[in-house]
């Protein structure tokens, strides 16, 4: 049985980032990660509670262990965070899952 895994991330954004660089940076992230081999499904969210301090949710499924391995180094996965989404992160959180169902 293959073993899905999700990645969960949890973000505090920088308090001077605009609406307009979140929506570019998640444009291109949602089409650059799921380029990647192995990627199944991105999602993006934000906290409903303003008193929330990592106000950004960002989920990552793929295929196997594998695919986490290949996005770990894949070259989409290091251009997206280093260009275009940790400049908007204040603080960030990332645990991997072995999905159960």
């Amino acid at each position: 049985m293959t073993e899905v895994i999700e990645r969960i991330i949890l973000d505090k954004p920088r308090p001077d980032i605009t609406q307009e660089e979140l929506a570019t940076a998640n444009e291109v992230g949602l089409a650059l990660l799921l380029a990647i081999p192995g990627v199944e499904a991105v999602s993006f969210g934000i906290a409903l509670s303003a008193e929330e301090p990592y106000q950004w949710y960002v989920r990552i499924r793929f295929r196997d262990k594998q695919a986490l391995q290949t996005f770990e180094t894949h070259p989409n996965h290091i251009n997206f965070a280093e260009q275009y989404w940790a400049p908007l992160l204040a603080d960030h959180s990332v645990r991997d899952y072995c999905l159960q169902y």
